[in-house]
């Protein structure tokens, strides 16, 4: 697709394959896996009566693997974003940078720079885990790996 040249702005809607491993990435491991947000004024959600002041927890993590809105929730399947499933999906089915009033100002840079950075270094490595290696979630103020996820680069 880009025959070995670095990627730019412009080749962006010409990698869709990229974009859907990174929304699969970001799905399985979302930046930020809780959010909390106070409750303005009295409601009710989802039956449930909710006073104001209440402070409410959303969590990307455990949406992302809904099984109402994800098949084999578990399986990193960058196929799952091929069609129209992000134009499907509820309201915070999905929602890696958060939403609302305070989705995360930087995600549509955060995206592209993924994208152009992931374009970028698959076309000359491939990348395989440590043997042995296990990366293990860690959830503080964002996710990360416990150990960090340690990589072997083989040249293309």
């Amino acid at each position: 697709m880009l025959g070995g040249r670095a990627p730019t702005v412009a080749d962006l809607p010409r990698l869709p394959y990229t974009q859907q491993v990174l929304s699969e990435a970001l799905r399985l491991y979302p930046p930020s896996w809780l959010l909390a947000r106070a409750a303005l004024r009295e409601c009710e959600i989802g039956g449930w009566r909710v006073a104001a002041g209440t402070i409410l927890l959303m969590s990307q993590w455990v949406s992302h693997r809904d099984t109402r809105f994800f098949e084999r929730p578990e399986a990193f399947d960058p196929d799952r974003w091929a069609g129209d499933l992000s134009r499907r999906l509820p309201r915070c089915a999905y929602f890696p940078f958060g939403a609302g009033p305070r989705l995360c100002i930087g995600n549509t840079f955060a995206l592209m720079e993924m994208t152009l950075l992931l374009a970028t270094i698959a076309q000359q490595f491939r990348f395989t885990l440590v043997p042995g290696h296990r990366v293990t979630p860690r959830p503080d103020i964002v996710l990360r790996a416990e150990d960090g996820v340690q990589m072997v680069l083989h040249r293309r």
